[in-house]
């Protein structure tokens, strides 16, 4: 009973990391996240009453039974993608947010896009950060925008008007 309740417990604890993980602003994928783990807390939660019905099971062999049944690279892969995703944005944000405030830019003057190295998904860097300004934004010194930005975040910036 003690390592049921554990593993209840190590599952919830899985499961809210990874929904922590996932940014509020990717709601379509959060749902199926959300729905896959809780269908695993479900699946967990009914093992007990499978062994009584059925005489005694092993717990760890179900769950690894199920686990192996779905293709846990794909959802590995597709959580790696919104994990990217979802920092880029959030990324692109921060520095859109410290050009408005630093130069008074209009938020729609703005684009930024990154290219990041994403093949450690633990430590995502950034290899170059791309700025557009439109309409007034413009008119500023790109250079000044770029030597601005390179030092607040340690990589080569590329500022063009469109």
């Amino acid at each position: 009973m003690k390592s049921y309740l554990l593993t209840i417990l190590i599952l919830a604890i899985i499961c809210g990391i990874i929904s922590s993980l996932i940014s509020e602003t990717s709601q379509g994928t959060k749902k199926y996240v959300n729905f896959i783990m809780g269908l695993v807390m479900v699946i967990t939660i009914m093992l007990p009453f499978k062994s009584l019905a059925h005489g005694a099971s092993n717990i760890k062999d179900t769950i690894n039974s199920f686990f192996n049944s779905v293709n846990t690279q794909q959802i590995i892969n597709k959580s790696n993608t919104v994990i990217i995703n979802s920092s880029k944005e959030n990324i692109c944000k921060g520095i859109k947010n410290s050009l408005i405030s630093k130069y008074g830019f209009d938020e729609k003057d703005v684009d930024i896009s990154l290219e990041i190295d994403e093949s450690e998904i633990s430590a995502i860097k950034i290899t170059r950060v791309n700025i557009v300004l439109k309409n007034k934004a413009s008119w500023s010194d790109l250079n000044e925008i770029s030597k601005y930005m390179e030092n607040l975040v340690g990589v080569s910036v590329n500022v063009t008007r469109k």
